[in-house]
């Protein structure tokens, strides 16, 4: 075979191999299409009718507590051996899944106010230091003024509005705004004004990177679904009331 034939079979196989990659990714997770950032889904939808188009889209299969657990520890946002806290960016250690006193799963909107179809949808489970699970409990997130616990940068307290909150680090908040804004549109919940607004605020100052589009693909993989303010955070702005 001669050099330039061998060159341009080079370049074939190179290309096909850099397509295959490509729309693998695109693929991922259950064979649900996850669309570019500049294709934004339902160009023209606005509000209750964007939610709903995007209810429509959901691709989800709900897991059991001991297969979303799993999950979270050995694969979202752990190996089985180690996972990071959302809250405190703490390295939590393990073999398989934590003990109770060593890491537990936190649910980002809380277990009380979930219907029970929520209570596995890993898009808003992390892991987290037991500690910090308990200094969150089930409150409302918002900017704390005065602070009676912190730790990694989150911290428990007196809000601006003077009720007790839970403030989530600056390297993470936007992660959970994220979560939040995906379980009020796919479960039709509504997020109080107050804690929406400092949401909203989290979600532009922690813009989505590569870890959360990570995590994304990951999650899609155990439960098809995707977070669809993850893959495509403007639609945020298409929404003014979640």
């Amino acid at each position: 075979m001669s050099s330039q034939r061998t060159r341009n079979l080079i370049r074939v196989l190179a290309a096909t191999t850099g397509a295959f990659l490509f729309y693998s990714a695109l693929f991922a997770g259950g064979g649900q299409l996850e669309l570019l950032d500049d294709e934004q889904p339902h160009p023209g939808l606005r509000d209750d009718a964007l939610k709903q188009a995007l209810r429509q889209d959901w691709d989800h299969d709900p897991l059991s507590y001991i297969k979303a657990r799993k999950a979270v520890f050995g694969s979202v946002d752990g190996n089985g051996r180690t996972a990071e806290g959302i809250y405190t960016g703490e390295t939590l250690r393990f073999i398989g899944q934590p003990l109770p006193n060593k890491g537990l799963m936190e649910h980002a909107w809380p277990m009380t106010r979930l219907p029970k179809t929520a209570r596995t949808d890993l898009h808003h489970l992390f892991a987290v230091l037991p500690e910090a699970r308990a200094a969150r409990l089930n409150l409302h997130y918002d900017d704390v003024t005065v602070a009676v616990w912190t730790r990694g940068g989150s911290r428990s307290g007196a809000s601006k509005r003077v009720q007790p909150a839970f403030e989530v680090r600056k390297e993470t908040r936007g992660d959970i705004a994220r979560a939040m804004f995906y379980v009020a549109t796919m479960y039709d919940r509504s997020i109080p004004y107050a804690e929406e607004q400092t949401l909203r605020d989290w979600h532009q100052s922690d813009p989505v990177d590569a870890s959360e589009r990570k995590r994304n693909h990951e999650v899609a993989e155990h439960q098809s679904s995707r977070n669809p303010f993850v893959s495509h955070p403007n639609l945020t702005e298409r929404i003014s009331d979640f």
